[in-house]
């Protein structure tokens, strides 16, 4: 019923996507020769094909980010082109694209809103894919498809390299007086202490270390990390703008919204622009009071996160280390499965299979007694895994022409800090916020009852929305009766007391405005640096403009945040 982790999966894994990749072909050769077509015998077919390759590659592509080698490298850059052609052709062929239409419109007014929906899906995307097109113009489209996947996965490469690659060993005692216990114990090495710049150990410094030049030298080479994706940004922009010309639309962005709820990129920037005006008087505000905590005429981005520490104690009463010894990592999970459970009538039962790290556990989801889903949580940083939080679906619930029942499997990842016999996990509350955002993506994937498998959980949710779940589930993040769940003291057991709920209201508040601007930046730069082929340099100049409505820090020269902007680049 699930399709476990194997040890072995690397090996031969090229040889084993060939033969899926060609058995596939093969059959969709035997299924558009077929009379009489329908849904069933049909598309649900042609959504097994789909699956099987999500189910077989998704592992790979796991690996490589979360057990970064040589080898995961070797063998993730082997398949992807093949991966890549293969969607290609499946995009562009005209007979399987005509025998789709034609089952759509014998069987239109017998199908469920979710087989409706997929065959719209489907058909848009063989369109947007340039089925109409001439030989030609398909076979360059292949080229760029295929060069877009190379770049983007040098984009990733390149930025996890320098992130593993960067050390800061500091041996003076005052330079770390401040710094978090459990982050010292984390920290320390023969030679003092060494930060780097995955989240725990640069946040730790960043937020506690008082010494100015150190925190700028974390803060540069943070910002200035891989230069060399300066050169793929010029490529990826004048690929994106080639592939969307030779489809019929004036520039990429226009593009990126056909499958999106948005009308027009002029649409959205409006809106963006206009949020960032409706919020720049409270950020203002909550700046002007920064500046005038610091004392400093020269307030700069690395200034920020140790200042906005302190404002933050002193605006809303919370002190993080006073609070972290009730998230420990392993309750906060319990708890929040207890939670789930309450809430959907489910449960997590721990399931003994393979992973590709120790740290990682499994939990089967069951219903009735009866599981029905799979979650895997990997939630610690470790070198060779890339920074940030985020969900993987890897099997998708569907029904296959047969009526048999195919479960859902999805992985949430963080970079948490690691335990050790000495130091247990202890979480910041806004870790915490962010585990509950990432289980909200995962739960909108395993919790789905649509049996059509390209519109099953996150699948053909449009992506300016795909956000909704996991940011609703971030709010009971906050909630007392939640929190009274799990948020206990990891020496004493007791509960956090309600006074300490409170305050995280004032928390959830706190220089809101400014973290709603620097999102807004996000969206404005996607959008405007999308528009046309521009060059590193002008997207360098876009940004800057872009920041001149949405930074009130200007950040240095020296930032260019852009070349680790792996949520573009590398996506």
């Amino acid at each position: 019923m699930f399709v476990n982790y194997r040890n072995d999966i690397l090996g031969n894994a090229v040889e084993k996507l060939e033969e899926l990749l060609s058995s596939n072909k093969k059959q969709i050769k035997t299924l558009v020769t077929q009379k009489h077509s329908n849904y069933k015998g049909f598309i649900r077919p042609i959504m097994s094909m789909n699956s099987r390759i999500n189910e077989f590659f998704t592992p790979i592509s796991h690996l490589n980010f979360v057990n970064n080698t040589e080898q995961t490298q070797e063998v993730y850059n082997a398949c992807l082109p093949m991966l890549t052609e293969y969607s290609t052709e499946f995009g562009q062929n005209s007979e399987l694209y005509e025998a789709v239409k034609t089952v759509y419109e014998s069987d239109k007014n017998s199908l469920t809103p979710a087989q409706d929906k997929l065959m719209k899906d489907m058909i848009k995307s063989f369109e947007l894919s340039g089925v109409h097109l001439p030989a030609g113009q398909k076979k360059r489209l292949m080229e760029i498809n295929l060069e877009i996947s190379k770049l983007s996965t040098d984009f990733a490469q390149n930025v996890l390299k320098d992130s593993d690659s960067f050390e800061l060993i500091i041996d003076k005692p005052e330079d770390v007086e401040g710094i978090p216990e459990p982050d010292l114990k984390a920290a320390k090495c023969s030679e003092g202490w060494k930060f780097t710049l995955k989240m725990p150990s640069y946040l730790a410094y960043m937020t506690y270390g008082k010494n100015r030049e150190i925190r700028e030298k974390l803060y540069k080479a943070y910002c200035t990390k891989a230069p060399q994706n300066a050169e793929i940004i010029e490529k990826l922009l004048k690929l994106k703008k080639e592939s969307s010309s030779i489809l019929g639309f004036e520039r990429f962005s226009d593009l990126s919204l056909e499958t999106k709820n948005a009308p027009t990129p002029e649409a959205v920037i409006d809106f963006l622009e206009d949020l960032a005006l409706k919020a720049e008087h409270q950020a203002e505000t909550e700046i002007n009071e920064l500046k005038e905590l610091s004392g400093l005429n020269d307030i700069q981005p690395y200034d920020t996160g140790f200042y906005s520490e302190k404002l933050r104690q002193i605006k809303c009463g919370y002190d993080e280390q006073k609070y972290r010894p009730y998230f420990e990592l392993n309750s906060v999970v319990n708890g929040l499965f207890s939670f789930i459970e309450k809430l959907f009538g489910i449960s997590f039962v721990r399931a003994d299979v393979p992973v590709w790290h120790e740290s990682v556990r499994v939990y089967d989801l069951r219903r009735n007694g009866e599981s029905f889903a799979r979650i895997y949580t990997d939630l610690t940083f470790r070198k060779g895994k890339r920074d940030g939080a985020w969900m993987n679906n890897w099997q998708t619930r569907h029904m296959d022409k047969d009526e048999k029942f195919h479960p859902a499997t999805a992985i949430i990842c963080g970079n948490f800090p690691q335990e050790s016999k000495d130091s247990p996990s202890l979480l910041r509350h806004s870790d915490v916020v962010t585990l509950f955002h990432e289980m909200g993506h995962a739960l909108h994937h395993l919790l789905s009852d649509v049996d059509e498998a390209e519109v099953s959980g996150v699948n053909g949710v449009e992506w300016d929305v795909i956000e909704f779940p996991s940011q609703f589930l971030e709010l009971f993040a906050y909630n007392k009766d939640v929190l009274k769940m799990f948020a206990k003291h990891h020496e004493t057991g007791k509960v956090l007391p309600d006074d300490m709920i409170e305050k995280l209201d004032g928390v959830r508040k706190f220089m809101s405005a400014t973290a709603l601007l620097r999102q807004i930046e996000f969206g404005l730069f996607y959008m405007k640096i999308h528009e046309k082929p521009y060059t590193a340099n002008e997207v360098q100049m876009i940004l800057d403009d872009v920041l001149k409505k949405t930074a009130l820090i200007k950040p240095p020269e020296y930032n260019k945040f852009q070349n680790g902007f792996s949520h573009i680049f590398a996506g």
